[in-house]
């Protein structure tokens, strides 16, 4: 079995009719945060998932796929995910348009119990405001706006494996992610593994979030790997993401995230402890940078807690320190 980068919502409506599917997940998230400066933030999120299934047999089936999050329309963008695919059981998935790379897809992140999206585009990042340069998570990415091929083989009791191709687009000229994922699914101690290279050519003016610097440069590359433990009601897990812009004009955000984490599950609670280290600006390679020298540590410790009063209502509390700043955050997630 894999194990999840973090607790899903997996509450959907579906709807069946001779060959087709029709499925809308949708959830949302409401709390604030507040600093060690009794500045208080208000939070939410929420995605909506929209799928349609034409089964041509009973190993193949096409299948178109909208999404829309809480994150894209605060950038102006009306679309998470927009792709087709097709799916044959015995052999795999085919993915076309806009969507995350494999690389993203099939890596591992780290366990965490808490809503703060700490393996995508953190939320507490983005509401602290740190006057920092840092690389908020540890799986690889090219971004979901760029028209993007995925193929991927069906994922076994072992594995799986995968490449992506993404162009026509004004942020690179092209990228090209590869992943694997191995698994160890049997006995007390279950296993996961998980490696990813992402290529790509000219970045030109491409930020991963809002509050990374757009960094243009010959090429970027990526390496991210990924492993996660789990025995009983407890999961381990230590990933890490190593970014290098080679000829880099500006601003610099390449360097090394790495980070581990410890979650427990009993009956309705769970509890985890995260931690992450960001460092930037390890390479001092280029010749052509504007602004100033600097190199950027940033030390996350996250501890969350979260509470299932329904099946598909959730409390959660979060604290700690993301570049020795405290914060406190609370909030409820519910979804169907």
């Amino acid at each position: 079995m894999a194990i999840p980068l973090c607790t899903n919502n997996a509450f959907a409506l579906d709807y069946s009719i001779d060959k087709w599917k029709f499925k809308l997940d949708a959830d949302g998230m409401v709390g604030f945060l507040q600093d060690e400066n009794d500045k208080a933030n208000f939070i939410n999120d929420w995605d909506v998932k929209a799928q349609i299934f034409y089964r041509l047999n009973s190993s193949q089936r096409f299948g178109a796929v909208y999404s829309i999050d809480a994150d894209a329309v605060e950038d102006d963008e009306y679309v998470h995910d927009a792709f087709i695919l097709f799916e044959d059981r015995n052999v795999g998935r085919a993915e076309f348009g806009l969507t995350h790379s494999i690389a993203r897809k099939m890596g591992l992140g780290l366990p965490d119990v808490g809503y703060l999206r700490i393996n995508d585009k953190s939320l507490l990042y983005k509401k602290l405001e740190l006057d920092r340069v840092l690389i908020s998570d540890t799986p690889a990415t090219s971004g979901h706006d760029a028209l993007r091929l995925n193929l991927a083989t069906k994922s076994t009791e072992y594995g799986q494996y995968g490449i992506s191709v993404a162009g026509l687009t004004d942020n690179f000229d092209y990228a090209l992610d590869m992943a694997v994922k191995f698994k160890q699914p049997y006995g007390k101690l279950k296993a996961a593994y998980s490696l990813a290279l992402s290529y790509m050519d000219k970045p030109d003016n491409y930020s991963e979030t809002s509050y990374t610097p757009a960094i243009t440069a010959d090429w970027r590359g990526q390496i991210a790997l990924g492993i996660n433990l789990q025995y009983n009601s407890w999961i381990w897990g230590t990933s890490a993401r190593l970014i290098y812009d080679y000829n880099p004009v500006g601003m610099l955000a390449d360097g090394l995230v790495v980070g581990t984490g410890l979650s427990y599950d009993l009956l309705q609670y769970s509890i985890s402890l995260t931690y992450l280290h960001s460092d930037t600006n390890l390479w001092n390679h280029s010749d052509n940078i504007s602004t100033r020298e600097y190199n950027d540590h940033v030390n996350t410790i996250l501890a969350s807690f979260r509470y299932k009063y329904t099946e598909n209502t959730h409390l959660f509390m979060s604290g700690g320190t993301a570049d020795k700043r405290l914060f406190f955050a609370v909030g409820i997630r519910a979804g169907f």
